[in-house]
């Protein structure tokens, strides 16, 4: 099977992909760029392009006009910007073609997701190996060249990962043991680096997918296959509360116990972004072409942060791109109801991005992780046109 799949793309171009997103030494964006220039230089390239595109190229083109007059990080970026959100998304379209089956297509979306983790589970993992759960300072350093990075960037790297038991309680019989083996193995690497981050987001995104993908699923399943799986949840929920320790003074939970008890920065603000909603809200009429970060902070919002820099109308632009692929996400889902393991895999990964994009910046540190955003759009929007043409064909 991942034969069929790495011919259907191309050797080539998922050699460039994977580099792209496991990014050496932070020169990770020259092969993606590589990869965009293979991909419009097919010759179906003018076929993929309908009006998401234009939308997304539109805020591109406009949110990288405006970082011209503030570049933070560096000038190489106002190409980047400008390119890589589209570019993946017609990569995403092109990987998503009529030889892959639904399965290699959840395949797909999850050896992706499992590449994008990769650096940085290896980063944390090396980390605790070293020096354990308890210790002063959050950050990490990467394992490609050693920059440390803060611990909330480094958190968003697993967010894919989250999803990974909400895969297997809907596609378990379907998984080979060392498909199981390896997923499940991920997921517990994944939370235990997370715990080392001190990621309530990262924590928060996995129990609300979980339990919304049960709720799919159940209203999808037999009384008896529904008895069946909450027994097994129970057992499993019971052996791991035998194991685990929730205690804050234990040595796996000392990086959330003093986020957990701070009135500024706890759960009740949402670790304090509340305060900073509020302002972005308020400039976006009073500062319609950005404002400066050292006003307050991060408003910790992609689509607040992206009107700081890009102006009021890099946020709308980004707001109705963000409402449109909302609904093309719905649309997937309810296409083919019985496709349940690549529908839990849309459901997931669409919550996991809004949920993060709504705490976060995610163009200033995050912005690998919104081209993998643009990558999965555009594999949905193309599994919604392959999947139409083949249901006119059948009514016709």
């Amino acid at each position: 099977m991942l034969n069929s799949i790495l011919n259907s793309i191309g050797y080539f171009r998922v050699i460039l992909f994977l580099i792209y997103f496991i990014d050496p030494f932070s020169y990770g964006y020259l092969f993606g760029a590589l990869l965009i220039i293979s991909i419009i230089t097919d010759n179906f390239f003018i076929e993929k392009l309908e009006s998401n595109f234009s939308l997304l190229f539109l805020f591109s083109i406009c949110y990288a006009t405006f970082y011209v007059f503030n570049l933070d990080l560096g000038s190489q970026f106002i190409l980047i910007y400008a390119l890589f959100p589209v570019g993946f998304y017609l990569i995403g379209k092109t990987f998503n073609n009529k030889s892959l089956n639904n399965i290699q297509l959840f395949y797909l979306l999850f050896a992706s997701g499992f590449i994008f983790s990769l650096p940085a589970m290896v980063s944390v993992l090396t980390s605790i190996i070293d020096k354990g759960f308890v210790v002063i300072e959050r950050d990490v350093p990467m394992i490609w060249g050693g920059n440390v990075i803060p611990a909330t960037n480094m958190a968003a790297y697993f967010v894919l990962n989250m999803s990974i038991p909400a895969f297997l309680v809907a596609g378990f019989k379907k998984f080979n043991l060392p498909l199981k083996l390896l997923m499940i193995s991920t997921f517990i690497i994944s939370v235990l680096c997370v715990l080392r981050l001190g990621s309530r987001t990262q924590l928060s995104i996995f129990f609300i997918t979980f339990i919304i993908s049960l709720i799919f699923l159940i209203r999808r399943q037999t009384v008896k296959q529904n008895v069946t799986l909450f027994g097994i949840l129970f057992l499993i929920f019971n052996v791991f509360l035998s194991y685990v320790s929730f205690d804050k003074d234990s040595d796996i939970m000392s990086a959330f116990a003093g986020r957990m008890e701070s009135k500024k920065y706890g759960a009740a603000t949402a670790g304090g972004r509340t305060e900073r909603w509020t302002k972005s809200i308020v400039n976006l009429w009073e500062k319609p072409l950005g404002w400066d970060v050292t006003d307050f902070g991060f408003s910790h919002n992609l689509w607040f942060d992206i009107a700081r820099v890009g102006g009021t109308l890099s946020f709308i632009l980004l707001l109705i791109f963000t409402i449109k692929n909302a609904v093309n996400i719905k649309k997937a889902i309810l296409l083919i109801p019985q496709n349940a393991l690549l529908n839990t895999a849309f459901i997931c990964y669409g919550l996991s991005f809004y949920l993060l994009f709504f705490v976060e910046p995610i163009f200033d540190g995050y912005f690998p992780l919104f081209v993998f955003y643009c990558f999965f759009l555009g594999i949905i929007a193309q599994y919604n046109i392959n999947n139409r043409a083949i249901k006119n064909e059948q009514n016709s």
